[in-house]
């Protein structure tokens, strides 16, 4: 009898270290890595900066890596700001030549040293890193920004355009698990390409104008005349944006009680700037969209394809009703809100555009305004984004 119990202490007393090791593992937060080319203030970065702000550090231990140096734009302070470590390849590797060879090299080196359960890439040049150089015991995620066909050949050319798009399709299908920035770019792979993947619509922190004073305040500190309407367009001037078509379309407008304010630069500015009209106002590039959000009355996207633009979730934050080109991106808003949110329009039309904002002018009310922020707070709320990341990060390691 004593040897049977000396023989079961000495079993649990072998076996407990590893009880214990398994629950301190399963205590332990998640550890992720998220990697990007560079903090630059574009829409995927923004994407992620609210991903990070708003993980449940308790279950979640998050790591920013970024490939490329960084612009002038950069989003680094507001990254830092949030506690998050952030190493720079481009940093690590100054004394040696920083090819693509190097980067690889260094990223596989922190990855095997890392420790790191989840790796997340949120573009396509850290996407094909991570396939590249991550170990096997790393689950690999993408959050998917846009179907890139269009989109990659206004950005990188007719000729690497495609490459860069056969090679994200490509890696989409060797990792564990793409996401989707928004249920109709889910669906568009769906439909084009047979692949399945979950979707979680892209969310921000609502903004404030609390430091913008009231509209009349806003459009004088802008240079806009407060009698006016003004319709606002945020983003690059480029082909996929529409923007050259929107602006002729507006200069063939005979409404002199409303004006268009772009904000943005890009490939197309110097075009645009060769359409001579006063009711249209080329205002450049401004990292803070806030005063424009305050003064101007209604929100406009012509683009030809979207994944879920940040621009139009930062106008529904603060109640203002948009005047949207009829892509799946911008239908699927409109669907999924119980209220009026948009109304659609074909931006090569001038026709188009003016019943598309004299339907605006009909439904502008308080209640209205008030739907779009209700419906904003329920569906694109980052921490609603966010949890949706959480959950998914859990079924990958699960």
């Amino acid at each position: 009898m004593l040897l049977e119990q000396s023989q079961a202490n000495l079993a649990y007393k072998k076996c407990r270290p590893n009880f214990f090791i398994y629950i301190m593992n399963v205590c332990k937060p998640i550890k992720i890595l998220y990697a990007i080319s560079s903090l630059a203030n574009e829409g995927p970065t923004r994407v992620l900066l609210n991903v990070v702000r708003n993980l449940d550090r308790s279950q979640f231990d998050p790591t920013v890596v970024t490939f490329t140096a960084e612009k002038s734009s950069s989003l680094l302070a507001e990254f830092q700001s949030i506690s998050v470590p952030i190493i720079q390849l481009m940093d690590t590797i100054q004394a040696k030549p920083t090819g693509t060879l190097h980067r690889a090299r260094a990223f596989r080196h922190l990855m095997l040293t890392g420790h790191f359960q989840i790796a997340h890439a949120h573009c396509p040049r850290s996407l094909f890193f991570l396939v590249a150089a991550t170990p096997r015991s790393v689950k690999l995620a993408y959050t998917v920004h846009g179907y890139p066909d269009t989109q990659f050949k206004v950005i990188h050319g007719a000729i690497k355009g495609p490459i860069i798009t056969a090679g994200s399709n490509l890696a989409l299908r060797l990792i564990d698990q793409p996401i989707a920035c928004a249920d109709s770019v889910a669906a568009e792979y769906l439909e084009k390409k047979g692949l399945t993947f979950p979707a979680v619509n892209n969310g921000i922190e609502p903004m404030s104008l609390a430091h913008c004073g009231d509209r009349n305040t806003a459009l004088e500190c802008l240079g806009l005349d407060p009698s006016k309407r003004h319709l606002l367009f945020v983003g690059r001037l480029s082909a996929e944006k529409r923007i050259q078509e929107l602006v002729r379309s507006f200069a063939a407008l005979n409404m002199p009680q409303i004006d268009l304010v772009v904000v943005g630069n890009g490939p197309d500015e110097a075009m645009l700037r060769t359409i001579p009209n006063k009711h249209i106002h080329l205002m450049g590039f401004h990292s803070d969209i806030r005063p424009f959000l305050a003064g101007c009355d209604y929100y406009i996207s012509p683009s030809a394809t979207e994944g879920l633009a940040n621009s139009l979730l930062e106008a529904m934050s603060v109640g203002m009703p948009s005047l949207l080109s009829d892509i799946p991106s911008h239908r699927s808003v409109i669907q999924i809100c119980d209220r009026f949110v948009a109304q659609t329009f074909d931006p090569t039309s001038p026709e188009s555009l003016i019943a598309g904002v004299k339907t605006l002018l009909e439904q502008d009310t308080e209640f209205v305004r008030a739907g779009i922020r209700e419906n904003f707070q329920t569906l694109f709320h980052a921490q609603i984004m966010t949890r949706g990341y959480e959950a998914i990060y859990r079924e990958m390691i699960a």
